[in-house]
């Protein structure tokens, strides 16, 4: 068989993203060449059963005392081929916005307000990538996000680690427990997981498709998680970048900077030049287009 060999992608802006900002980063406005598919040699078996943290989450009352409760657990996903994905299908006209949600345990991050505000004001869908910890210390905007049927709601590990270099059993469950409180608190089954800095390697990407998940990356940077990136510097690298199929990444957990205030200019350049804004999901059409 085949020895398999790390590939890692790395990205510092996103990793700090979900820390405090410490020093000033350097973004380059360079056009990285991106494959859509990677397949590792090896197919890995990844634990399947999982705890929720030791804190309770609030979950919505039952609306009639005879309505079966919420199970504290997702149900398990079929397995499935590694699927890693940068972007959609370059002959659709069809364009994602991305935002990640996350924090470590010791880092708290806070929810952009105005990112919402915004989407939901030019009515658009989005996916957003959820980080279990995030989630379990920002119960109220998880709900809010759940609530709009445009909006998506993706994977992105509990505490946010770097991946790589970890056991099958703690990669499983960093994914396992985020897959479990989204769905107590929301009843949504997440079926895409994004990388914490997007750094991976084969064993990471393996036990991602054991546990059902599509590994979903990028091909338009903002670099908002950098704070001397400002709006129109963040539109210029959409303008630069953006094609058909693009996953464009921005961050809501109150540390992409300029995401809220670039959002408006973006999404009008966008409509105007025949993008049509669709979900993830939608984008690799695992989900229908929404007939206008």
């Amino acid at each position: 068989m085949k020895k398999p060999f790390l590939l890692v992608l790395l990205s510092p802006l996103m990793i700090i993203a979900c820390m405090t900002v410490t020093a000033q980063l350097v973004s380059s406005t360079a056009t990285p060449t991106f494959t859509s598919t990677f397949i590792p040699s090896e197919t890995l078996t990844a634990t399947s059963t999982s705890t929720l943290p030791s804190t309770p989450v609030p979950v919505t009352p039952s609306e009639t005392p005879t309505e079966t409760p919420r199970p504290d657990v997702a149900p398990v996903l079929p397995h499935t081929d590694v699927h890693f994905i940068y972007n959609g299908d370059r002959d659709k006209p069809y364009v994602a916005l991305t935002f990640d949600l996350c924090q470590k345990p010791e880092y708290p991050a806070w929810f952009d307000q105005g990112i919402y505000d915004v989407l939901t004001r030019y009515d658009v869908p989005a996916t957003f990538f959820v980080g279990g910890d995030w989630a379990r210390t920002h119960v109220d905007e998880t709900l809010l996000l759940a609530s709009n049927p445009k909006f998506e709601l993706g994977n992105h590990s509990w505490s946010h680690p770097d991946l790589p270099g970890l056991s099958e059993e703690i990669i499983s469950k960093e994914i396992i427990k985020t897959q479990d409180i989204i769905y107590k608190m929301t009843g949504r089954q997440a079926k895409l997981f994004r990388l914490p800095a997007g750094l991976y390697d084969d064993l990471t990407l393996s036990v991602i498709a054991w546990n059902g998940l599509y590994t979903i990356q990028w091909d338009v940077e903002t670099g908002d998680p950098d704070p001397t990136i400002d709006a129109e510097r963040m539109n210029w690298a959409v303008r630069e970048r953006v094609q058909n199929g693009s996953i464009i990444i921005m961050h809501a957990n109150g540390r992409g900077w300029h995401s809220a205030e670039a959002l408006p200019q973006m999404i009008e350049y966008l409509q105007s030049q025949g993008y049509t804004l669709v979900t993830v999901s939608q984008l690799l059409g695992l989900e229908p287009i929404p007939t206008p």
